[in-house]
């Protein structure tokens, strides 16, 4: 592409992602770094629509990109610095203020993702199979217990328990002791149907001790899922003039409700090492073609525990959305990372 025609074609995509509408030569021809007459910019409008960069939606209208048009512009045109300081420290605050369960920090960061985007926020957990390692009983205070439960590949959740009984520390090392000899090398599932199978033999086969122990287990394995995605900030995109029509809006948050489509599309960054950028058509799926997908995966180590990005228009302001998504996605890395090594 020419210098000049890669300008316009700038300046075009620049301009409907601040307006939502149709740009003409005329609007181009006002600003000063382009230095060419409104004749002159339809003629190259007029070239880059024969090429498909943008389209008239109406013979009347202006241009708006194609995807082809923002996937040049993304590729050859966005230049994305750090987030802002402040940004930069809203983001850990708010992930720290989690705690240190697995499931709340994923679902806290589509939240900050959502707040500072200003469009939808996605956090999908992976599918990997979680191989039971060992089961942990803490106590806090004389009625909470604490139970930390950790799978051989980092996967680390935790859930607080009130202790009618106020069950002493060395009890609970016993139960510990007890439940991880007998779920040595079982997936979480089979684990949770372990201690099922267990719960529901006669209790003159089952020990005081041990059904107790069967007890506290089940109950952080029967709140285990094996995939999870949370999307918040889904309204954020309501007002945008690309949802105007009812069945495109319909469309998206019917998408939004179902979510095994943009699990879809979030698998497709699983095997990547940055950011992914899926814009429109690119990502396959027919029901948010007026949107584009920016996303990043979630690592610990060698483990992938899922990818984290931003759903919105095409239009969205990629300057900003895409340094958000990979600081986010990095700062959440950190605190799994402190999370898994604290139990390992």
């Amino acid at each position: 592409m020419e210098k000049r025609s890669e300008k316009i074609l700038a300046a075009i995509i620049s301009e409907y992602i601040t307006s939502g509408e149709p740009v003409g030569s005329r609007t181009i021809s006002k600003k000063k770094e382009i230095g060419l007459s409104a004749a002159s910019i339809r003629n190259i409008m007029s070239d880059l629509t024969e090429a498909g960069y943008i389209l008239q939606p109406h013979v009347s209208a202006g241009r708006i990109p194609t995807d082809l048009g923002y996937r040049f512009y993304v590729d050859s045109v966005v230049r994305t610095g750090p987030v802002p300081p402040d940004d930069r420290a809203t983001i850990t605050a708010l992930i720290k203020a989690a705690g240190v369960e697995v499931r709340d920090l994923l679902r806290q960061s589509s939240s900050v993702l959502a707040g500072l985007s200003k469009q939808a926020g996605v956090v999908a957990a992976t599918a990997v199979e979680q191989t039971f390692k060992t089961i942990e009983f803490i106590k806090i205070s004389h009625d909470k217990i604490l139970v930390v439960l950790a799978s051989t590949t980092g996967f680390v959740q935790n859930k607080m328990i009130f202790d009618e009984d106020e069950i002493p520390q060395d009890t609970l090392e016993s139960y510990s002791r007890m439940l991880n000899d007998m779920l040595k090398d079982l997936d979480l599932c089979q684990a949770r149907e372990k201690i099922e199978q267990e719960l529901a033999k006669d209790k003159t086969l089952v020990n005081a001790m041990m059904a107790k122990a069967l007890r506290l287990s089940h109950i952080i394995l029967s709140s285990h899922r094996s995939r999870e995605i949370f999307i918040e900030g889904q309204t954020n995109i309501i007002d945008e003039p690309e949802f105007a029509q009812i069945e495109k809006l319909k469309a998206v948050l019917i998408t939004f409700e179902e979510k095994s489509n943009l699990l879809k599309i979030l698998d497709k960054t699983l095997e990547a090492r940055g950011i992914q950028i899926f814009i429109g058509s690119e990502h396959g799926i027919e029901e948010i073609e007026t949107c584009s997908v920016v996303a990043y995966p979630i690592r610990t180590e060698d483990t992938v525990l899922g990818s984290i990005g931003v759903i919105g228009p095409k239009r969205m302001n990629y300057n900003k959305v895409v340094p958000l998504v990979d600081t986010t996605a990095k700062i959440l890395t950190s605190f799994l990372r402190r999370v898994v090594e604290s139990v390992v």
